[in-house]
């Protein structure tokens, strides 16, 4: 049995991303969404999950953009700014261990609460930019999930990409995602947390089309892969919120995804169901 998990990160980033999450879900293949408790659409994004509660919620733990929702975050901040360092720099001090356990749990804490507060219960977490399996940052990450009831979590270690250009500073972020993901896998593990059989997405990042969706789908294996996508409205003319938001909405609710999925024998599911 094939089973799929097709994951949209950002939830809450902002009403056009938002936005095409929703037509992703009910138009499309998404099954579930991970939400950004601190993003700008917040407030829209629990409105969407009250009003849509097919759709499974997650928490994409945020800690390299904005500002912290805990107290005494001095570690994960810039003191100059008072937000979160960015992704670059996060990722090193992570590697280097310079964040304080303590203040990454009672973070990751703080954004699994506020969905908890506000009566939506998270199936898993995972991590925006990945950050959640990196250096220092993943244990404590798993305690505060485990310690609120959330059992799941996102693996990023990516399937085998189809043929496809890759540039050289991506090639090296797709194998440090690579090498955390295979270090944190234990620490997951040793909080009682499983993610799925494999995982698909990081190196599709921009590169997602009808011919290398296909290609993956085709390649699946068997048990439960995770297939992270970013469906939504573009909002810039070039970057990450860019025409590639386009793209991706228009894939993931084109019908020939669905047959597709129907003629390989893949079941979709959300991570509330495994």
């Amino acid at each position: 049995m094939r089973r799929l998990v097709v994951n949209a990160d950002d939830l809450g980033a902002g009403e056009a991303r938002d936005r095409g999450i929703l037509e992703s879900h009910r138009h499309g293949v998404v099954t579930s969404a991970s939400v950004l408790a601190q993003g700008p659409s917040w407030r829209g994004a629990l409105r969407l999950l009250r009003e849509h509660p097919s759709l499974d919620p997650g928490v994409h733990i945020n800690l390299s953009e904005g500002r912290p929702l805990s107290p005494r975050a001095r570690t994960l901040v810039d003191p100059r700014t008072g937000l979160f360092w960015g992704k670059r720099e996060a990722r090193r001090r992570a590697l280097e261990g310079l964040f304080d356990p303590e203040e990454v749990e009672r973070e990751a804490a703080a954004q699994i609460d506020r969905l908890r507060d506000e009566g939506i219960a998270p199936s898993h977490v995972d991590g925006h930019q990945h950050l959640h399996v990196y250096g220092c940052v993943a244990a404590p990450v798993a305690r505060a999930a485990a310690g609120r009831g959330v059992r799941r979590y996102r693996l990023p270690l990516d399937l085998p990409p189809p043929s496809m250009p890759v540039n050289a500073g991506r090639g090296d972020d797709l194998e440090e995602y690579r090498l955390q993901a295979l270090r944190a896998r234990e620490i997951f593990a040793r909080e009682g947390l499983r993610s799925t059989d494999a995982f698909a997405g990081a190196a599709l990042s921009g590169h997602l089309s009808f011919e290398t969706l296909a290609a993956v789908l085709r390649g699946l294996p068997e048990g439960t892969t995770e297939l992270m996508v970013h469906p939504g409205y573009a909002e810039a003319p070039h970057g990450f919120s860019g025409p590639a938001r386009d793209a991706e909405r228009r894939l993931l609710t084109d019908p020939a995804v669905r047959v597709l999925l129907s003629l390989l024998g893949i079941r979709l599911v959300r991570w509330a169901d495994l």
